[in-house]
C-alpha cells in the first residue's frame, strides 16, 4: 500500500446498536453486515479505528469491543473515546487527534457516521466522510488511494 488510508467509524448507530442497562452501556449489538465490510476494508489495506462519544471508561469500552467481536477488526491505537480524550465529535480537535494517531494527512482519513453534524466537523479538518460503512467500502475500493 502506498500512503495508507485510515477509516474511523462512529460506533453507535453506525456499526452497532448500544444496549443500555441502568444508565450504562451493557453491550453492543453489531449489525450483521459490519464484520464482512470491516474485513474487506482491512484486506484492501485500510487501517480501521473508532471515534466514539461515550461516558464509559476505556476498560469498559475495550471489554465491550472484545465481547462484540469488533476488537479484532479495528486497530486499538486508533480507537478514540470521548471519556478518555476529554473531547467529543462536536470538536474538530477530536478528528485532528485521530488524524495524528493515524500518522496520515487528513485527505487519507475517512470518518463514517450517521450524524451529519459530526460528518461536517470531520470534513472541516479535511477528512473524507461517509454516512454508512458500505459507502466507505466503496470509497476505498473505488480508488481513494489514487485521489488522496
Amino acid at each position: 500500500m502506498d500512503d495508507g488510508i485510515a477509516v474511523f467509524f462512529d460506533l453507535g448507530d453506525t456499526l452497532a446498536s448500544g444496549v443500555f442497562e441502568q444508565g450504562h452501556l451493557a453491550r453492543l449489538d453489531v449489525y450483521p453486515f459490519v464484520p464482512e465490510i470491516l474485513a474487506r476494508l482491512r484486506s484492501d489495506g485500510a487501517r480501521l479505528g473508532l471515534i466514539s462519544n461515550t461516558d464509559e471508561t476505556a476498560a469498559t469500552m475495550n471489554k465491550l469491543l472484545d465481547t462484540s467481536g469488533l476488537a479484532s477488526l479495528v486497530d486499538a491505537g486508533l480507537c478514540l473515546f470521548s471519556s478518555v480524550e476529554g473531547m467529543d465529535k462536536s470538536e474538530p480537535a477530536f478528528f485532528v487527534l485521530a488524524r495524528d494517531r493515524a500518522g496520515l494527512p487528513a485527505a487519507r482519513c475517512v470518518f463514517v457516521g450517521e450524524d451529519s453534524d459530526e460528518r461536517r466537523t470531520a470534513a472541516s479538518v479535511g477528512f473524507r466522510v461517509s454516512p454508512h460503512p458500505l459507502h466507505a467500502l466503496h470509497l476505498v475500493e473505488a480508488g481513494l488511494r489514487s485521489h488522496g
